[in-house]
């Protein structure tokens, strides 16, 4: 049997790096900027091992900073730009790791006209964005969005691994994260759904349309106004403190309590059950089983509470 002394298998490895041809190690960056053609009127952003940062500015094209980083020669990131019609896409990509743990990426940091639609695509990293108008699209595989100053017509916002975080106003709003919390504050919309699949759900705001849903978390409306709100967690406690009356709001729980603030002044139809726990309607909130108003509490483990919404400040 052979056996390799340490200063053999150093020259094994030294002979199979070389082999590979001449590869520096370390941390290499190399910044790019660049301004986009004229007439170009929407952004698309696609990437591995990418952060971005993008913001509305007084500028009248697109104006693009890249940063690259790499670890070694033969993983350098290849930066793409493509201009297709009036979009402008921008896109990279990494090499495979040709020997041992490699680091590569590429982080944008772009200024964008107003009102112009964008469209994110990050497979390994954070979105943080700010005044975006029209359509917005951003989507994370693993990496946090965060999303202020919105004004958009329509804002789809998602992420595998990470948290959502929004503010500003959109006319639909659609958040959802599998592994991660989604914060909505200050939000205006007509109609907002926010899913995750493990993480709390956090809202206030004016919306008309509220769907909110996780399947391991607490939901929690802090100063809402809404028409029609639903909040089902499978497990974790739903508050919903609302501003102004609501045409109807339906709330479930498998696994936690459920309290409503409702303003006075108004009747409402109240329905509320619990397997385990105690219910209580507050004397202040007046019932009217005739009331075109519904509200309809639900939970099989946890109380039930619904009080005046003079009693909580927000």
């Amino acid at each position: 049997m052979r056996i390799l002394t340490a200063t053999a298998m150093l020259a094994v490895a030294a002979t199979a790096v070389a082999g590979c041809g001449n590869l520096s190690f370390g941390t290499h960056e190399e910044t790019r900027s660049y301004t986009a053609p004229a007439g170009i009127t929407a952004l698309k952003i696609r990437g591995d091992g990418s952060r971005v940062r993008v913001t509305v500015s007084d500028t009248d094209t697109i104006k693009v900073s890249e940063r690259l980083r790499w670890s070694n020669d033969k993983n350098k990131p290849e930066a793409r730009r493509v201009t297709e019609g009036d979009t402008l896409t921008l896109s990279a990509d990494c090499a495979n790791a040709t020997i041992g743990a490699t680091a590569c990426g590429i982080s944008y940091r772009v200024q964008i006209p107003d009102d112009i639609p964008v469209e994110i695509n990050s497979n390994d990293g954070s979105i943080v964005a700010s005044g975006l108008a029209g359509t917005v699209k951003l989507h994370s595989d693993n990496g946090s969005i965060e999303v202020s100053d919105m004004r958009a017509s329509s804002a789809s916002i998602s992420s595998n691994d990470g948290s959502v975080r929004v503010s500003g106003r959109a006319t639909t709003a659609d958040l959802s994260s599998d592994n991660g919390s989604i914060t909505a504050t200050g939000l205006t919309a007509d109609r907002l759904t926010a899913r995750s699949r493990d993480g709390r759900i956090r809202l206030s705001g004016r919306v008309k349309t509220a769907d909110l849903h996780t399947d391991n978390g607490s939901i929690r409306a802090d100063g809402l106004a809404a028409e029609r709100v639903t909040a089902n967690t499978s497990d974790g406690g739903v508050s919903l403190g609302l501003t102004a009356p609501p045409a109807n709001v339906r709330a479930r729980s498998n696994n936690g309590s459920i309290r409503l603030w409702l303003p006075t002044g108004q009747g409402y139809a109240i329905t509320t059950s619990t397997d385990n726990g105690s219910e209580r309607i507050d004397p202040a909130v007046r019932q009217d089983s005739s009331s075109s108003r519904r509200i309809d509490l639900s939970t099989s483990d946890g109380s039930v509470t619904v009080r005046p919404a003079a009693q909580r400040s927000w």
